[in-house]
Order: C-alpha cells, then structure tokens, then sequence
C-alpha cells in the first residue's frame, strides 16, 4: 500500500467521524450502565485488580471512539474487551492468589462462561435476579457474548472484512447504526451481571442503575423483584 492509500485513509476518517460522532455518543449512553458499576469500585472498593476496570474503561473509550470512525470490527472487538474485563474483575477482586499468578503468566484469565458459572455457583440470588432482569430488558435477548464472539472469530461471515485498501475498512453510516444495538445489549448485560451478585442492600446501588431499573420495570417495583433488602 503507498502513502497516498494512508492519506485517503486518514480523509475518509475525518469524513466519517463527522458523520458518526452523535452515533457515538448514543453508543456511549448506552454504555452508561456498565461504565456506572466501573466508577463505583473504583471509588468504593479499590482492589490489586483495578487495572482491570480502568481496562476495562479504556476499552469501551476505544470502541467508542472506534464506531465514531466507521470502523465497525475493530470496534466490536473492544466491546469485547470491555466485557471480558468487566467479568475478570468480579473474579478477581475475591481471588488474590489466582489474581498474582495472572499477574505473573503463571495461569491464563477465566474465560466469561467459567466466571459466570462461578457466579452462579455462590452467590444464591444470581440466576433468580438474571432471570427477573431478562424478563425486563430493553435490548435483545440474545446472548451478547455470541454476538462479540460471532465477529470476532468470523463465524459472522457478514462481519468478515473483505477490504482491499485502508480507506475500505471505514463502514457506511447504515452499516454503523446496525451495531448501536450491540453496544446497547453489552451495556444493559454487564449491569445486569453486577447488580444479580450485588450483595449489599438496595441503597448502595448506584442511583444511576436505580433509576433505570424502575424504568425497566415500569409498575412492579424492581428492589421487591430482584430481592435486595
């Protein structure tokens, strides 16, 4: 590739975050709950494993910034990042010994699916609370971890990059808004995640997630459903 195909790149960007830059910051709204739950450790309850959630907020800065350059895969990717992290530090913060031999490449990270069955496993109210929340969900029911994983293996063949040039990567602004939706669930997921092992009492939910569950939950009232004190 020659210099000229990076120029046109770097022009078919500014173009295209022009057009995408309120794109992304719906997408960032709707990361908002999950971003919410990152603040409140980092504030409340400082571990071995931030790194973890600030990743984790770097991530979704990334992805962010990704989409509102029309670079839809690389921002998928991210997402997948954030979530991925997001699950590790709910891991982590209660796992010292397995967190200092990730830290020294002794052991690999617990994958998504090995941490959730963790969570299921000892926390009592975790698939009842995940079961209530479904129930009320404003994205999709779809799993949003096959969805990641779908693109990011290419066994979404439609997600495939099948660019000859740089300045190809850069999607159209239709091809953009489709995947609002998957940061939209990656969102609403990861919260529900942190709020179905939340072990404390109703108040200490971070107002900003209080709110949204009773939106969600519209007459029933969600601190009865989801059985927090």
């Amino acid at each position: 590739m020659s210099l000229e195909d990076y120029v046109d790149f770097s022009n078919a960007i500014s173009d295209s975050v022009r057009i995408n830059s309120s794109g992304a910051d719906e997408c960032l709204e709707m990361l908002k709950p999950s971003l919410t739950w990152i603040a409140m450790y980092l504030r409340v309850s400082p571990s071995e494993c931030d790194i973890l959630l600030k990743g984790c907020y770097g991530s979704a800065v990334e992805s962010i910034s990704l989409i509102s350059c029309g670079l839809v895969r690389p921002a998928i990717l991210s997402l997948r990042s954030h979530y991925e992290l997001s699950l590790q530090y709910l891991y982590y913060k209660d796992h010292p010994v397995e967190w200092r031999n990730v830290k020294c490449f002794k052991s690999q990270p617990s994958l998504p699916g090995v941490i959730k069955k963790y969570l299921r496993e000892n926390f009592p109210d975790f698939e009842y609370r995940l079961k209530k929340l479904s129930e009320a969900k404003e994205s999709i029911s779809q799993e949003c971890y096959d969805i990641l994983s779908g693109i990011a293996h290419g066994t979404a063949l439609n997600s495939i990059s099948t660019a000859t040039k740089p300045k190809e990567l850069i999607e159209n602004e239709a091809t953009v808004r489709q995947s609002y939706g998957v940061f939209l669930n990656v969102g609403e997921t990861l919260s529900d995640i942190h709020l179905a092992c939340h072990e404390s009492n109703w108040l200490s939910i971070p107002p900003p997630i209080q709110q949204k569950l009773k939106e969600r939950f519209g007459n029933k009232n969600p601190k009865e459903e989801l059985r927090f004190s």
